[in-house]
């Protein structure tokens, strides 16, 4: 019952697989898509594909990411300056996928070339989840991941 129960998603989550590769496909070039970049902050023309692909096909997130990942689990005290780093392993990695922009505010900050920091904020409650993404020669990787923690002093 449980898999019926569950079911719905599967044409949810196709319906906004493509429309993720429309909003990129149509766009103009050097045009980021809504709320992926801004005109003076574009993102690489490979982590879009990357960043569609990443979150449609767990095989390709796994491969992806390089464990053990560095990051703060979820519900970590951010502000104080004594939490320890915390590192993911690939046997309590969960499949991300894409967030629903009308219930989370997704932006991408472009820190080097080869480094770029997304950002994905609960538009209710403000709680943020952290990721970071490097290329190297092999493409692009998840590098850092923070759980949902509360940011808003640091972010704001």
């Amino acid at each position: 019952m449980k898999i019926l129960r569950g079911l719905w998603r599967l044409p949810v989550n196709l319906l906004l697989l493509w429309l993720l590769f429309t909003a990129f496909a149509c766009r103009k070039a050097g045009t980021p898509p809504a709320g992926v970049g801004s005109a003076e902050n574009e993102l690489p023309a490979d982590f879009a594909s990357f960043y569609a692909k990443f979150h449609a096909d767990s095989a390709y997130q796994l491969s992806h990411i390089d464990f053990p990942l560095r990051g703060l689990p979820d519900g970590a005290d951010v502000e104080d300056p004594d939490v320890a780093d915390y590192f993911y392993t690939a046997d309590q990695w969960s499949m991300h996928r894409l967030f629903d922009p009308k219930l989370f505010e997704t932006r991408f900050l472009i820190l080097a070339d080869m480094l770029i920091e997304e950002r994905i904020k609960d538009r209710r409650q403000g709680w943020m989840i952290i990721r970071r993404y490097a290329r190297d020669s092999e493409g692009w990787k998840l590098i850092y991941y923070a759980g949902v923690n509360n940011y808003r002093s640091r972010t704001e």
